[in-house]
């Protein structure tokens, strides 16, 4: 049998696809196995900030067209970069395990977190007013703004590479990345002492981040080559996270955050919605009994348990004042 995989063009987006092509073909020996480099509007615009290009789906949209027109069998994803809803007809598998969910910090001299704020190690002439940190997620910015209020948050777009690249010609003094993406590179232990990992009680990841999913037809035999991939305990969390985000009516690129885990039979999640400009937090949290026996219509009740939680605090306020000027400023585009 031949399975055509889609994937995004980039190097790390290539680097995911060729683990799961690993992992097929450990599992399927005989199988034949081609893969499609496509572009996506997400990669092919990127000097406009990610809330200002679209609606959610921007490194996706093209991927699923492939899939409809019958061109590619699979696409591999970043689960974060999914919408929470997929086309009727088609399915998603989540693959396990998950790397690691935090955002580090990566910056041109070595820093750490004391007393919850970026402080240089060694005496420099950086002051926390002078900083300059780059990303382009609304998530991590809004966060940034609590624990380092006074450093100056400037847009960053482009791949992994490109954004050490400006970080390393001096356009920024440190940026923040999604660790899953750096080891998956293998680029953690040349940046080791540039890299301040942020612990997840400072910096709340976006939902599914770490997590890989396949997206394909609703094809008994491709379910079937994909089933021995899929894991159910990364399945249950991002499935809590991802409800969390579509019950709030939110998409991939508004400051709203989640993080689920399983332990000690119990499913736990917590979720954020921030204000842009930090002032205004709304942190939620819920846990229920969780074994083998539990379901994914559970854990998809917690997450929209969360969110409902999350919108008595006035959260559908904070994400109107966020939508409304971002769908002003995509139409200036």
């Amino acid at each position: 049998m031949r399975l055509t995989i889609g994937t995004r063009a980039s190097k790390l987006a290539m680097t995911q696809t060729q683990w799961i092509v690993q992992r097929l073909r450990q599992q399927w020996p005989s199988l034949e196995i081609v893969v499609e480099h496509i572009h996506t509007t997400g990669d092919r615009v990127t000097n406009v900030p990610l809330s200002q290009i679209g609606t959610d789906g921007i490194f996706v949209t093209e991927i699923e067209r492939a899939l409809h027109e019958g061109r590619i069998d699979l696409g591999v994803h970043s689960l974060k970069d999914l919408p929470t809803v997929q086309p009727d007809d088609l399915r998603l598998v989540i693959v396990g395990p998950r790397e690691d969910v935090r955002d580090v910090f990566v910056s041109r001299e070595p820093f750490q977190l004391e007393d919850r704020r970026l402080q240089p190690v060694a005496a420099t002439n950086f002051s926390p007013a002078s900083l300059r940190i780059g990303t382009c997620s609304l998530r991590r910015t809004a966060q940034l703004r609590d624990f380092a209020p006074e450093s100056s948050i400037l847009s960053l777009r482009g791949n992994v590479d490109t954004r050490l690249r400006k970080l390393d010609a001096g356009e920024y003094d440190g940026i923040v990345l999604a660790a899953a993406g750096l080891h998956r590179l293998g680029l953690q232990e040349q940046l080791a002492d540039r890299l301040t990992y942020l612990p997840v009680e400072l910096m709340l990841p976006a939902p599914g981040q770490g997590a890989l999913a396949l997206e394909c037809r609703a094809d008994d035999r491709i379910l079937e080559l994909l089933a021995p991939l899929r894991d159910a305990e990364v399945e249950a969390t991002t499935t809590a996270e991802r409800m969390f985000m579509r019950r709030l009516g939110a998409g991939c690129y508004l400051p709203v955050a989640a993080h689920s885990t399983i332990a000690n039979q119990t499913l736990s999640i917590a979720g954020i919605v921030a204000s842009l400009d930090g002032q205004r937090r709304i942190r939620v949290q819920q846990a229920i009994s969780w074994n083998e026996h539990s379901t994914l219509a559970e854990a998809d009740q917690l997450g929209v348990s969360l969110a409902e939680s999350a919108l008595v605090q006035g959260a559908q306020e904070i994400i109107q004042e966020l939508t409304l000027p971002r769908d002003r400023e995509r139409l200036n585009v």
